[in-house]
Formats: C-alpha cells, sequence, structure tokens
C-alpha cells in the first residue's frame, strides 16, 4: 500500500464524499498504525495533518452522524504519524502549531470509537 499514492486520493475522495469522512479516517487510523514510513510521507506531501486538524475543528464533520468518534479517529492517526522514526519530528511540529491539537493530545478517545461493521471490511473480519 505505501508503494502506492494512497494518502492523497483518499484525501481527495474525503473532500468530495464529507459523509464518508469518518470511514476515510478511520481507514488512516488503522494505516498509520501499522507504521508506514512511506504513508507518512505521502501524508506530509500532501498536507494530510493540516487538515485532519481542520477536521478536529469541526469544520467539514457537519455531516456525521457520530463526529465525536471520527475526531477520536483523527487523533489517533495523528499520534501514530508523529511516532514516524522519520517523519515523527515533522509531524510534531505541524501539531505543536496548533491550538486545537493542544485540545485533543491528551485526551483519552478510545470512549468515543466502537467497533463497526466497517472495521471487520477493512481487516477482513466481518461476522454475519
Amino acid at each position: 500500500m505505501a508503494s502506492l499514492e494512497t494518502i492523497g486520493p483518499l484525501m481527495a475522495g474525503m473532500k468530495s464524499r464529507a459523509d464518508m469522512a469518518g470511514l476515510a479516517c478511520e481507514a488512516l487510523n488503522r494505516m498509520f498504525q501499522k507504521e508506514q514510513t512511506e504513508l507518512v510521507a505521502q501524508a506530509l506531501r500532501v498536507e494530510l495533518v493540516p487538515y485532519l486538524l481542520k477536521l478536529l475543528e469541526g469544520i467539514g464533520l457537519e455531516t456525521l452522524e457520530n463526529p465525536s468518534a471520527t475526531k477520536a479517529q483523527i487523533v489517533k492517526a495523528l499520534k501514530s504519524m508523529s511516532r514516524s522514526l522519520q517523519y515523527g519530528e515533522q509531524v510534531n511540529e505541524i501539531l505543536a502549531r496548533s491550538s486545537v491539537w493542544s485540545a485533543f493530545k491528551d485526551q483519552k478517545h478510545d470512549l468515543f470509537i466502537s467497533e463497526s461493521q466497517t472495521a471487520g471490511y477493512l481487516t477482513g473480519k466481518v461476522m454475519f
């Protein structure tokens, strides 16, 4: 996945289909948890971090059924990106300049994330 241009198209999809931002943020979270350095590099190239920070402010999440869960996915994705050995410092510099990040970075977000059918599709463990 990291060898393909993945993050830019996913971000473009989020912008054109705001109602699918929750699913896209869940996918981003799961991708960045796998510590794929190239995916973090792609995210920096397409300026994903500032875009996700804007979503954390609530801009673009108005149409979602559960914006709190989406924000939790965003925070987890950003934290995963910030732990990148090669690019984490660059991610942390962007996050440090954000006023919205300081409000979210230390909160416990697992309470907002529930098991979803989407998670099954993303992991291949769909239960019917």
